[in-house]
């Protein structure tokens, strides 16, 4: 594979015209993550989340810099948060429990668990469990979820442009 370096002179102009367009690829098989969640009742007031976090055995090298964020739904309180291993934070804000792991080898796993209380005005009225939507980022060296592919080229009659290779 040849890695090219490419230099682009554009106009100057007072509006916007496209430089590059990027295209995410859905075709990634086996993803480098795979992320579980349980969610159960604790008790008559109380919930529990259980998350599981696995690097796929596949993967040429570990994943490093995780960061895990899990949405808490208004019906928890999330200001009760509760999480084993410790760890875990909660953000007012965002209404969101955050975690770092610094890394999780090719094929590891690990579990994290939060506990809350919840809102007992909404609990009594809400007959099914709430939802706790996570977003996990890492890095990976060799996998990657999308591609970007790039059209350069002039198009004199729109925006003349030097193309130059290097």
């Amino acid at each position: 594979e040849h890695e090219r370096k490419y230099v682009v002179t554009l106009p100057k102009t007072s509006s916007y015209f496209p430089v590059m367009k990027y295209k995410c690829n859905a075709d990634l098989r086996p993803v480098p993550i795979r992320v579980q969640t349980r969610v159960r009742p604790h008790g008559a007031s109380m919930v529990r989340v259980a998350l599981q976090v696995s690097s796929n055995p596949a993967n040429e090298d570990d994943l490093t810099d995780l960061t895990i964020i899990m949405a808490v739904p208004p019906t928890v309180k999330g200001e009760t948060l509760i999480t084993s291993p410790p760890g875990g934070v909660w953000d007012p804000e965002k209404r969101s429990v955050l975690w770092c792991v610094s890394e999780l080898g090719e094929g590891e796993k690990f579990q994290l668990q939060a506990q809350f209380e919840m809102d007992e005005q909404a609990h009594a009225e809400e007959a099914s469990k709430p939802m706790f939507p996570v977003v996990v980022r890492s890095q990976c060296m060799y996998a990657q979820l999308s591609d970007v592919e790039l059209e350069v080229g002039d198009v004199p009659e729109l925006w003349p442009a030097d193309v130059a290779i290097k």
